[in-house]
């Protein structure tokens, strides 16, 4: 088979899954900006996910239900597929680009060859688009959130990054099915029903590791890094929480300056001067992210860890009084 899907229109973006996201929404008709796809999916949250099996400890500022949320909230019908078979993930694939549907997956990265990723870099959850095949040559065409264009993977690196098992996040061989309206749900009553939803899992996580709570938990395990992940031996975790806090896909600031964008937007769409201010309060909470970020990094080379600690609960209380105006936006 030979196909690329001629109406399918890829724009780059700061965060793989909302850009993924923005891509097809927009092939089916329905424009939205990143910003509005992240904020419509309830997806700003924080994780700090420790377990015994993790060689280091995984900080992360969204949720894993962002697709699930902005599709809830627009009324757009999907189906997330996993698989264990390589081979019916690749049937699925080519079936559903043979009919002139792009396909939403999950890639581990570093198997695929033009992001230039040293082979520890693992990270099962990178969303991308499948554009087209070419049986013929044995590649991929591949939308991929910061690239301009198109890029190319052979057919046996994409299957190696479907399949691969590496945690915390394997990819799982998955790929998501959209069913749209003809029309979808009323968008100001969306974005308030996005709002509401980013409030409550925030300031209402089910554990401690989890939104403000979590924030909060993720200060008290900072003062112990040092001791526990010594620097001279975990150099490559410090950098990869800076990387994940500020450079890679979450658009800076632990994905807070994407959320503000949302919210300034929202509050155009929407006639709310309360929101824009909120929107303005979240830019600066992405500062002082930022600054964690970059203190994190900073550890090895004899960064103090307490003031990571002050300014991560500075940022706990700041964050909570935001988002209990947001609920009554909302």
């Amino acid at each position: 088979m030979k196909k690329l899907i001629k109406d399918f229109i890829h724009r780059p973006g700061v965060h793989c899954e909302s850009t993924a996201l923005r891509n097809i929404y927009e092939f089916y008709g329905f424009n939205f900006t990143e910003p509005m796809i992240f904020g419509l999916g309830s997806a700003l949250g924080f994780i700090y996910w420790k377990t015994e099996w993790m060689k280091f400890p995984f900080v992360g500022g969204r949720i894993n239900d962002l697709d699930r949320n902005l599709c809830d909230n627009l009324g757009v019908g999907l189906e997330i597929h996993v698989t264990s078979s390589r081979r019916k993930a690749y049937q699925s694939l080519k079936e559903l680009i043979g009919s002139g549907i792009p396909v939403a997956i999950h890639v581990d990265m570093p198997y695929l060859k033009y992001l230039k990723l040293s082979k520890e870099a693992h990270f099962g959850a990178h969303t991308v688009v499948v554009a087209g095949l070419d049986e013929e040559r044995g590649i991929a065409y591949i939308a991929d959130t910061q690239y301009q264009k198109l890029q190319i993977a052979t057919l046996g690196e994409l299957e190696e990054a479907r399949a691969s098992k590496f945690g915390p996040f394997p990819a799982q061989n998955m790929w998501l099915e959209f069913k749209f309206p003809l029309k979808l749900s009323p968008l100001n009553k969306a974005i308030e029903r996005a709002i509401v939803k980013t409030a409550d899992s925030m300031l209402n996580p089910p554990i401690k590791n989890l939104g403000i709570k979590g924030i909060r938990h993720f200060g008290d395990e900072i003062v112990m890094w040092p001791e526990e992940y010594p620097p001279q031996e975990f150099g490559w975790g410090y950098k990869f929480t800076y990387v994940y806090l500020e450079e890679d896909g979450s658009g800076g600031g632990c994905f807070r300056y994407l959320f503000s964008r949302f919210l300034r937007e929202a509050s155009d769409l929407i006639k709310s001067d309360e929101l824009k201010s909120l929107g303005d309060k979240y830019e600066q909470v992405g500062r002082r992210w930022t600054e964690v970020a970059h203190l994190v990094k900073d550890i090895p080379n004899g960064g103090k860890v307490g003031d990571i600690q002050k300014l991560l609960f500075e940022i706990a209380d700041e964050e909570e009084g935001i988002l209990s105006e947001l609920e009554r936006v909302g």
